[in-house]
């Protein structure tokens, strides 16, 4: 068995810690440059998504520990390369593992949707496809290339977030976005990516105003990729009830430090209505899985 150490502690850091090989790896500790994560209590540790007993330690201390393997647990390239050349410098000569590089190369929550897809198709779950929050269309494509014959429905402001939802996060404390985040985005450029851009249809401006006259239409499949808890909790509210039997909804960000505001859409919409079937999945941004019970 190896002993590996995770320099990084935040949640990409903790993220991939769930995902290691415990018959391979052994997880001695996390190295970390913020000394406020260097003396919190195991309650604190454990709530916040460590495992239980691996200590937080400075990156010099961690990398004394002499572990066989050094994961850095950070997707940004500039940040990767400046721990692993600490390391290097306070002479760790053993195997580097750096998440930035598997980032690339596997996908968690692409996936999961191609499973859900497969299944969706064996099952032959009637309804249309949605997403809720396309942004640059990195999963309308996906959505559009797995049901190429189902209407795909495309809701954004594609101006960024909408200022009455930024006061929701404000008010809530779910996340410091700002108004017109992740507006560098278009319609044009969206439905350029896609393989069958006949089938989508764009929805622009707030939702769900934008679902009007959509009242009747039924779904299989849907992607809640909004971020914030206004849009959230108003897709959970409008599509849920219109999932087909066995339909599914893939959920973005439910576990996710930078925006809280999915898990209280999903805690305020069971409290107002009904408790879902959810399933957390374990990519690095939290995703879940909410599936329609079957007839």
């Amino acid at each position: 068995m190896k002993t590996v150490i995770i320099l990084g502690a935040g949640q990409f850091g903790r993220a991939v810690s769930r995902l290691l090989n415990t018959e391979q790896m052994d997880l001695i500790a996390f190295g970390d440059n913020n000394p406020a994560l260097h003396h919190m209590g195991e309650e604190d540790r454990i709530r916040m998504g460590f495992p239980p007993r691996v200590p937080i330690l400075p990156v010099d201390q961690a990398v004394a520990m002499s572990p066989d393997c050094i994961l850095t647990g950070i997707t940004d390239g500039c940040r990767t390369r400046q721990l692993k050349e600490q390391a290097l410098s306070l002479g760790f000569r053993g195997e580097f593992l750096l998440l930035e590089e598997l980032y690339r190369c596997f996908d968690i929550r692409s996936a999961t949707l191609k499973q859900m897809a497969r299944r969706l198709h064996q099952q032959d779950i009637p309804g249309q496809i949605a997403e809720l929050g396309v942004y640059k269309g990195d999963t309308a494509w996906k959505l559009n290339a797995l049901f190429p014959d189902r209407r795909l429905y495309l809701f954004d402001t594609f101006e960024g977030f909408d200022s009455r939802d930024i006061q929701k996060e404000e008010e809530y404390g779910c996340s410091f976005a700002k108004k017109g985040d992740f507006s560098d985005t278009s319609e044009a450029a969206v439905l350029n990516r896609l393989p069958f851009p006949g089938h989508a249809v764009i929805r622009k401006g707030y939702f769900p105003e934008t679902a009007s006259g959509l009242d009747h239409e039924t779904y299989a499949l849907v992607s809640l990729d909004a971020d914030l808890y206004a849009p959230l909790l108003a897709g959970l509210q409008y599509f849920y009830p219109r999932l087909s039997p066995g339909g599914m909804i893939l959920m973005h960000d439910y576990n996710n430090e930078r925006f809280q505001g999915a898990a209280q859409a999903v805690a305020d919409y069971e409290k107002d209505y009904q408790r879902l079937s959810l399933v957390p999945l374990c990519d690095l941004h939290g995703s879940a899985v909410v599936m329609k019970p079957a007839v």
